[in-house]
């Protein structure tokens, strides 16, 4: 299980907040989330798997990855981004950054916000290794039968962002909305990467209720 820090707020790329919440909720890698203005710091060392970023900043995801020696972006897209200008942007970023993965998390909205577009956009990146990136609870604000969707976009998935919602709010801790953890860890199975995902918390430890839903739920 991973624990991306955007719970963190401000201090998501603080390594010292980051080492403490992992060390409270006894978890031992991260998904580093660069909000806009946080600063960071004494990210060497930290045991991170990927660094989650917009697209369009990539650039800066790129740079803190190398700082915290992540080897994985996690790239999400605007509401506009379409299929044949984010193929260009997306294949000219992979062959500029060897050796660093890149995967999609499901958009929010606009021309990629359904399964058979992003699976044309997967299978034109196919010769780069570009994965997708999992959000079941976008998925089902987006009113998608998840079977469905996963039927189409399974093969390409490595990973999973877990939030759940309420009266089509996202990012609230899993256990205190809609999401049926419990089929939604049948459908992704154990061969995937997840991270428990939120959005920001005033008291971050209390992810440690969050993490007990996931555990009983089914997921690893």
């Amino acid at each position: 299980m991973l624990l991306a820090t955007g719970c963190l707020a401000d201090r998501c790329l603080d390594g010292a907040a980051v080492r403490a919440l992992l060390e409270e909720l006894h978890l031992d890698r991260v998904l580093l989330v660069a909000h806009e203005h946080a600063e960071a710091r004494e990210l060497k060392g930290l045991p991170a798997a990927g660094v989650r970023v917009p697209l369009d900043a990539a650039a800066r995801g790129i740079q803190l990855a190398r700082s915290a020696g992540a080897t994985r972006l996690v790239l999400s897209l605007s509401d506009q981004a379409e299929l044949d200008a984010t193929c260009r942007q997306l294949f000219a970023l992979s062959r500029s950054q060897p050796g660093l993965e890149l995967t999609l998390l499901t958009p929010a909205a606009g021309p990629l916000a359904a399964a058979e577009p992003l699976a044309l956009l997967f299978e034109d990146l196919a010769g780069q290794g570009v994965g997708y990136w999992h959000r079941p609870a976008q998925v089902q604000a987006l009113g998608l039968d998840p079977v469905d969707w996963l039927d189409r976009l399974g093969r390409f998935v490595q990973g999973a962002s877990i939030d759940d919602l309420a009266a089509g709010e996202l990012g609230l801790p899993p256990g205190l909305g809609e999401l049926d953890l419990a089929r939604t860890a049948a459908l992704l199975g154990r061969r995937v990467d997840i991270a428990l995902d939120t959005d920001p918390l005033p008291e971050p430890a209390l992810l440690g209720a969050a993490l007990a839903s996931l555990r009983v739920a089914g997921f690893p």
